[in-house]
């Protein structure tokens, strides 16, 4: 059994025992609108967090540049009066650049994923309160109307996730380029042997990661109407979480966009359901600790098997 249609087995599952515990809040129309309202920030970094476990590595700053580029657009909008084109153009730049710096840091100054991205976490977030404070408000009407649009029933943030999905499925199923990052996951030694640039492909995927992270916070500011300087807090963890939930290895070399966005769905209805349940924030952290943990235990061992 895959682990797609394990998880799909169990969300169904879930969602018929919620159904029936709490049918005046669970299944309805507008519960599940904000379930996929939630998702989208993070299905949109899913795609490129699944781009780097395929390589074999991972971000933990992305967080980070989720609210750093919600900051820098609502900066330069708000306080700067720049255009509103401009100041998002300006934002994904300064996302691209960090997600570029965390690939150099790694590829070629040879530090561990897990260090590099985890101070260059420390560093984003700081400049992203420093520049917001707790937040920016009363954003331009012309930046946070297109992210409350709403188009056959679904919010602007979740067409952006599932467009986003549809091109890097493509380009990893598809396209001779992007298949290297298999190779790159499952054997470094063997393919820098075989002639493929290890290093340039791993800044490329981190670079990736950082526009993804952009977009992710500027779509979520456009959608609340307010830069929130600590709005990615907890977003590495959600979407590790759930990347490795839809099937990727941290090991790397295994993994498809679709599982990602599974595992996605997976982790939004689990936190929807402890909240229709009123399971305490604190519980929430907990809980999701838990399947993360459970999640990596079922991958080394099913790589065992």
């Amino acid at each position: 059994m895959t682990r797609e249609l394990l998880l799909s087995i169990l969300m169904a599952i879930l969602m018929v025992a919620m159904s029936m515990l709490y049918p005046a809040a669970f299944p309805t129309l507008s519960n599940f609108s904000a379930v996929l309202r939630n998702l989208a920030a993070d299905g949109i970094m899913a795609c490129g967090m699944m781009l780097l476990l395929v390589a074999g590595t991972f971000d933990l700053s992305i967080g980070g540049v989720f609210s750093l580029s919600g900051v820098v657009a609502g900066s330069l909008m708000k306080e700067a009066g720049i255009p509103v084109p401009i100041a998002v153009a300006a934002a994904l730049a300064v996302a691209l650049l960090g997600g570029l710096l965390n690939g150099v840091i790694v590829a070629h100054v040879k530090v561990n994923a897990l260090i590099a991205t985890l101070g260059t976490m420390g560093i984003y977030r700081g400049i992203a309160v420093l520049l917001g404070g707790p937040g920016i408000n009363f954003l331009p009407q012309s930046f946070s109307g297109p992210g409350r649009a709403v188009i056959l029933g679904l919010q602007a943030p979740v067409w952006l996730m599932l467009c986003v999905a549809l091109i890097f499925q493509y380009l990893l199923s598809r396209t001779r380029w992007f298949r290297q990052y298999y190779y790159i996951g499952n054997n470094p030694a063997a393919a820098r042997l075989s002639g493929i640039d290890v290093p340039r492909l791993q800044v490329t995927a981190f670079g990736i990661m950082g526009l993804l992270a952009g977009l992710s916070g500027i779509a979520f500011a456009s959608r609340i109407g307010t830069s929130v300087s600590i709005a990615g807090d907890g977003a590495e963890l959600r979407t590790i979480t759930a990347v490795i939930l839809g099937a990727a290895s941290l090991t790397g070399g295994r993994g498809t966009i679709w599982g990602a966005l599974m595992g996605v769905a997976f982790v939004a209805l689990i936190h929807n359901v402890l909240i229709i349940a009123s399971v305490s924030a604190y519980w929430q952290s907990i809980i999701t600790g838990i399947v993360l943990v459970s999640a990596v235990a079922l991958d080394r061992l099913m790589q065992r098997d």
